[in-house]
């Protein structure tokens, strides 16, 4: 599985308020549900995608 480097984090960061912190916490949170809307939507890459994205935040690998 490709790992997500600190840029592509940031940028994910910024796409929510713009602020320069984002908890962690609340970033996962937020790309899980557009990751659930993707996959609802029929986009299963892009939710695949944030999906990972989401436990990059984390630190944690999805079981």
């Amino acid at each position: 599985m490709p790992t997500l480097d600190e840029n592509e984090i940031k940028q994910a960061a910024g796409y929510f308020g713009g602020a320069d912190q984002v908890s962690p916490l609340v970033l996962a949170d937020r790309l899980l549900s557009l990751a659930q809307d993707a996959d609802r939507a029929g986009f299963t890459r892009p939710a695949e995608r944030l999906l990972r994205l989401a436990y990059s935040v984390c630190n944690e690998k999805p079981h």
